[in-house]
């Protein structure tokens, strides 16, 4: 009886090891633009969600969710020193309700990751403060499956908010519990608080420590359309046979890539300057195409629709958001907050997603000059005009040809970026200091695809004697601003540009954007360009 005890307790024992091991063996490995996210099976462990931060520093992390609607659901502010732990029932609740949106219209839950937007602070060993700007896509299937997660962050979209003497400072304001000092991360204080997210000292008997909390404060704007090309036609346009708008998804399974949608940022200091820095935080939402199908779409605009001037475009219907965020100083007593001060900091996010129900171009059709106050493409082009620069020349008789990869090849930018969006002109948000950073999301790949193009526009000249040497003139616009990633800087660039037919007398010269007029204006009365 005592040997098959043993034997049973043996048998056990490797089981149980065996189960341990496999637990310690991520399931599934995912690598995106500076996060790598490792979902394990539970076995034994209660579903959990760890992240592990940029630095080892104490941290204060606020964390949201993309939710299929295009809003963004706040999860909680989470702290801790090197990693935090989100609540994953929160998450959970989020990635049901797109588990449920999407099976109600026929979609496989595993086709497309949404993600967690996270804005973090951090209190470095010399009592400085950072920032970090990260967005994760999630699985849902592995979510709601409950399986325990680790997401691991790199220290791209990360930048210094306060020097150490400007942390005293704004500690010294007028407040409660405003220490002498700061006690760097580097304090030999043995009883740390493992949530706090600064070390702790005492005041008067009382556990105090401060934290520095990024608060949304309000959606500046959204977005319904996601435009995918545009274009300021000019010229002798009757010459023009057909535009031709294409966006060609086949390379997203050719190349075992997934179709993404990038998140950008930007962080307005106003108490050191007024600086503002632009961020590539990751990707908003993915997209599997091996997993949903999605067919070619292609808009043909023939040129009798045209006159000259006109804005002509496409664009994704979808859900783009515009949110505002800003910083603000905590203090906590014995885990309570005592204090709460905002500060001259702000955080700005775009992200998009689309339609996943109808992944179709829209056309459009705007005739005159762009602007500020017309349609969604006319608008972008306003934006595209007043924040960006032209960036490449193309020139050929007859016919022209225009790709995304060419485009981001000459620009040495981001496959992600090779069809970025400029949502912020059909956002309608205003115009502020932070436009020209947070003007676009990016619209491209989670890797390089040789050779094919995500966007494609064909421009064809009318095929009769009189007109076939014709030559079209275009001009591709890139963001002046170049957003850090890696310790590189990158423009933001795609399908968005002039079009001009030169041709007989008569025709309209094109608009220079940056006179802030057209040459067919009245000058002493010029509109809003």
């Amino acid at each position: 009886m005592k040997r098959v005890t043993v034997v049973l307790l043996l048998i056990l024992a490797m089981v149980s090891a065996s189960v341990f091991a496999a637990s310690q063996v991520p399931a599934e490995s995912t690598e995106y633009y500076g996060v790598r996210v490792d979902y394990y099976r539970s076995f034994i462990f209660e579903p959990s969600f760890e992240v592990k931060l940029p630095t080892d520093d104490y941290a204060s992390v606020s964390v949201s969710a993309l939710m299929p609607n295009g809003s963004l659901k706040y999860l909680g502010t989470y702290s801790g020193k090197g990693k935090i732990s989100i609540d994953f029932h929160r998450v959970l609740y989020a990635m049901r309700e797109w588990n449920s949106y999407l099976r109600a219209e026929g979609i496989k839950p595993e086709s497309v990751k949404p993600s967690l937007l996270l804005l973090g602070t951090t209190v470095d060993r010399d009592g400085n403060l950072n920032y970090f700007m990260k967005t994760v896509p999630l699985n849902i299937g592995r979510i709601v499956s409950g399986m325990r997660v680790k997401v691991q962050l790199d220290n791209s979209a990360s930048g210094r908010l306060y020097s150490r003497r400007e942390v005293e400072k704004i500690l010294r304001a007028p407040g409660k519990m405003a220490p002498r000092g700061i006690t760097g991360a580097s304090s030999r204080e043995s009883s740390l608080l493992e949530s706090s997210c600064s070390p702790p000292f005492y005041e008067g008997g009382d556990r105090t420590w401060y934290c520095f909390e990024w608060f949304h404060e309000k959606t500046l704007g959204r977005a319904s359309i996601i435009p995918v090309a545009a274009f300021q036609v000019t010229g002798d346009i009757d010459r023009i046979n057909d535009i031709t708008l294409t966006l060609d998804y086949s390379m997203v399974v050719t190349r075992n890539a997934e179709l993404a949608f990038s998140a950008v940022g930007a962080i307005e200091r106003g108490s050191v300057g007024g600086s503002v820095e632009g961020k590539i935080l990751g990707y908003s939402y993915t997209i599997d195409r091996s997993s949903l199908r999605i067919p070619k779409s292609e808009v043909t605009i023939w040129g009798h629709e045209l006159v000259s001037p006109s804005v002509i475009g496409v664009g994704l219907r979808g859900s783009a958001v515009f949110s505002k965020y800003r910083l603000y100083r905590v203090d906590y007593v014995n885990g309570k907050v005592w204090n709460k001060k905002p500060l001259d900091t702000y955080a700005y996010v775009v992200l998009g997603k689309p339609d996943e129900k109808d992944m179709r171009l829209r056309k459009f059709v705007e005739p005159g000059w762009p602007r500020n106050s017309g349609g969604p493409m006319s608008r972008t082009m306003w934006f595209v005009h007043r924040y960006w620069k032209e960036a490449v020349t193309e020139s050929n008789d007859g016919h022209l040809n225009l790709r995304t990869f060419s485009i981001w090849k000459e620009l040495d930018t981001l496959p992600i970026f090779s069809a970025s969006s400029p949502v912020l002109g059909v956002i309608n948000a205003g115009d502020s200091e932070i436009s020209p950073i947070t003007l676009a999301i990016g619209l491209g790949l989670t890797k390089e695809s040789e050779g094919l193009s995500l966007v494609t526009v064909d421009i064809s000249i009318k095929d009769n004697s009189e007109y076939v040497n014709t030559p079209v003139k275009a001009t591709i616009y890139s963001s002046k601003v170049r957003l850090e990633y890696k310790g590189r800087k990158y423009p933001l660039t795609g399908m968005f540009g002039d079009i001009f037919i030169p041709g007989s007398s008569g025709y309209n010269p094109p608009c220079d954007p940056h006179k802030r007029y057209c040459p067919t204006e009245n000058p002493e009365n010029p509109t809003d360009h």
